[in-house]
């Protein structure tokens, strides 16, 4: 069985973030009354798979464009929304729609690669583009520095011949950009347009915080960290996802409350409720437990409910939701970089370097002596993992997005169980040598943590036996 790309936004499958949307309208609402003398910035964050993305998609296409408006009649809005994710493969050749900017793949690998000359290339494309659709363009060819300033004077001039004018700028993955380029960015975009009124500056992103180096970016900004969704935001999430999907048989849509209420308990079980997560583990069991019963079956809300509670979440699906989760690394890293993943997930509360070696040895089977494992290289690996985005400081430890951990270490256990719980071992024993080393009940009680962890599946597996 092969998972399907993550479903194309649409307004209809948007849920949830209420709050993240009444902030929005509020800032608005501020602008309106004239109460911001500057931009005012929002920004965004969150771990990967909580729908940052669909969150910029829904505020420009939706919430901007037809909520807005009729809550703030007296004003014109303009929403601009600038994407610096590559697009997938699907999404490659798309089209965009009106008010969309996105980067290439081929120039978001250059400035990962940190090319300057691309930069420059770039901020030229978002300068002319912005220019066309403010209908402030001149000498398009001109340097950015020109641009930017041309850019600017004439939207502040556009500003006070327009005063019902007000201009939305949203910013979709910011934080996963090179810093190199992100202090490009701010030279000649962002510092510029959070200098003016009547502009809301929204930004997403998962990692590491920019320090922007403009007052109005660094501290006059407001943030808002994403949740995971509740039970019954995943519930009416699968429920308008499966009813999205054409080939799926009527009966799916006919499933109790009960059934959806069980399938969305299961996949939070597994995936805490990352709405990203749960989708492709909800359309995974629902394709497996109709691919389980006989044509004529299928279509039967009796005989489909009996092969959902049946269907498992196997290594299978488990590998592929996993492959879903890390595609943001490049590829020719991404082998590399899940062995470490791999290695450190069963690190719930996270890791600090000094616990690396021993993880990454124990994922081997092998001790942690060679040269590869010595302090500096160690070093050079965590700031590649943090350099993913998928890892971040956090109360003293480096901590993995639980999307990608849970997963992983679901993978793991299914798939190679014995490993899983080599990894366990090796991090009890060591956390206990710790213990004794430096009398810290704070390693013994880590100790015990994975101890039980071990106890517990020795437990299942001997009830499940049964």
């Amino acid at each position: 069985m092969t998972l399907p790309a993550p479903p194309a936004y649409s307004p209809e499958l948007f849920v949830n973030r209420e709050t993240e949307i009444g902030r929005v309208i509020g800032a608005l609402q501020q602008i309106a009354d004239g109460k911001a003398e500057h931009a005012q910035t929002i920004v965004f964050r969150g771990e990967r798979g909580l729908g940052k993305s669909w969150l910029a998609l829904h505020l420009h296409r939706h919430v901007l464009r037809e909520e807005a408006p009729r809550l703030l009649p007296h004003h014109s809005i303009t929403s601009l929304l600038i994407r610096l994710a590559p697009p997938s493969d699907a999404a490659e050749h798309e089209d965009l729609p009106a008010g969309e900017w996105r980067i290439s793949r081929e120039e978001a690998q250059q400035i990962t690669d940190g090319k300057e000359q691309t930069f420059e290339i770039v901020l030229q494309r978002i300068l002319r583009w912005l220019a066309e659709q403010l209908d402030v363009v001149r000498a398009p060819y001109a340097p950015v520095r020109d641009l930017s300033a041309w850019l600017a004077r004439d939207i502040r001039q556009k500003l006070e011949q327009d005063a019902s004018l007000v201009i939305c700028l949203l910013l979709d993955s910011v934080f996963e950009s090179s810093r190199d380029f992100l202090d490009h960015l701010e030279q000649y975009v962002l510092a510029a347009m959070a200098a003016l009124p009547r502009v809301l500056i929204m930004m997403t992103g998962r990692g590491r915080m920019y320090l922007w180096k403009s007052p109005y970016l660094r501290v006059e900004r407001e943030e808002q960290m994403l949740s995971p969704f509740k039970s019954e935001q995943v519930i009416e999430q699968i429920q308008r996802a499966l009813r999205d999907i054409p080939d799926l048989p009527a009966a799916v849509n006919q499933l109790s409350n009960e059934a959806f209420e069980q399938l969305a308990q299961r996949v939070i079980a597994l995936g805490g409720g990352y709405p990203l997560t749960s989708h492709l583990l909800a359309v995974a069991l629902v394709r497996r437990a109709i691919a389980s019963l006989p044509e004529d079956q299928r279509n039967d809300v009796e005989h489909l409910t009996q092969a959902l509670d049946r269907t498992e979440i196997d290594k299978e699906i488990l590998e592929q939701v996993a492959d879903r989760l890390l595609e943001v690394i490049p590829a020719d890293e991404r082998s590399r970089l899940r062995e470490v993943f791999e290695a450190l997930c069963v690190l719930k509360d996270g890791f600090r370097e000094n616990e690396m070696p021993y993880l990454l040895a124990a994922r081997r089977n092998t001790t942690p002596n060679e040269p590869e494992y010595a302090l500096p290289e160690i070093r050079k690996l965590r700031d590649r993992l943090l350099e993913t985005n998928l890892v971040r400081w956090q109360n003293k430890r480096y901590v993995l997005d639980e999307a990608v951990r849970a997963v992983l270490e679901a993978y793991l256990k299914h798939a190679d169980r014995e490993q899983w719980r080599r990894l366990h071992r090796r991090t009890a024993d060591l956390y206990q040598q710790w213990g004794e080393q430096y009398q810290s009940a704070h390693y013994r009680d880590r100790a015990a943590i994975h101890r039980a962890a071990l106890e517990e599946e020795t437990g299942n597996t001997v009830n499940t036996k049964r």
